[in-house]
């Protein structure tokens, strides 16, 4: 079977780039979901080295518009790529029992959902490969690239503040109550978030404590409505807690002993 190839000539002004991206490009794949999102998915020569340019078309989302260089993996399912400081799977074909399945996905990283899609016939004989290559360098050039690629740490901090606020709302519902909750970011190590610790989760786990008394108690909703107007969470030495005028401390420490969730109403039944 033949592979037909092209060269994307010029890269916005000025000395061309080199490494992978730049390589000749094979006939690409277009993808696309009934929702209207789409991806583009272009083969780099040589074909054994599996990398590949990928446009992403997700309307609204982080990685919307960018064309990434993407490594797959041995058996062509799921391709990998740098952004904002992570190497994450943007794209895959799913496996049912190790076998290709043909549906597709993309991340939705503002979602932290994935979109289905499918093989575009139509979409893929359009296709030029070195449009694509072409977006791509010149998203190279002016820095488009490299801004998204550095570790951005108020973007990964963002799925974990909505998992607190999810608990919050549960929270003030179940106690009648208008308790405000906030992670002290500051005080979080950047570790913390590289390694993928569950910190909302653990954040969440007071709210959720205080939530299951309210839920129990009138009388436990009427101490939390007088008592409880603010919960503050942090990294520190061990998972531990304090209340300091109507201020919950929270300290939470991914790695050490936890604190299951009778330990914590346990806690709130003793200090509140």
């Amino acid at each position: 079977m033949s592979v037909v190839f092209a060269v994307a000539l010029g890269c916005a002004r000025g000395a061309r780039p080199t490494g992978p991206g730049t390589h000749p490009v094979a006939k690409g794949t277009v993808y696309s979901a009934p929702s209207g999102e789409s991806v583009s998915v272009v083969p780099l020569l040589p074909l054994e080295e599996r990398k590949y340019l990928i446009q992403f078309q997700v309307p609204g989302d982080d990685h919307d518009g960018k064309v990434l260089l993407h490594t797959a993996t041995e058996d062509g399912t799921e391709f990998w790529a740098r952004w904002r400081g992570r190497n994450l799977r943007l794209f895959q074909e799913r496996k049912s029992f190790r076998k290709k399945t043909g549906d597709f996905m993309v991340s939705s990283l503002l979602k932290d959902d994935a979109i289905h899609m499918k093989p575009d016939a139509e979409r893929t004989a359009a296709l030029k490969s070195e449009d694509v290559q072409e977006l791509y360098l010149r998203q190279f050039a002016d820095g488009t690239l490299a801004r998204g690629e550095a570790f951005d740490k108020a973007f990964w901090s963002r799925d974990h503040d909505r998992r607190l606020a999810e608990a919050l709302k549960a929270l003030n519902t179940s106690c009648g109550s208008s308790v405000a909750a906030a992670i002290t970011w500051d005080a979080v190590p950047q570790k913390l978030l590289d390694d993928g610790e569950a910190i909302g989760d653990y954040c969440a786990r007071p709210l959720e404590a205080l939530k299951s008394l309210c839920d129990e108690s009138e009388e436990a909703r009427r101490t939390v409505q007088a008592k409880v107007k603010r919960v503050d969470c942090r990294a520190g030495e061990r998972f531990s807690g304090r209340v300091e005028a109507d201020t919950v401390q929270w300290s939470i420490a991914p790695g050490a002993d936890s604190m299951g969730a009778e330990q914590i109403a346990q806690f709130f039944m003793d200090t509140l």
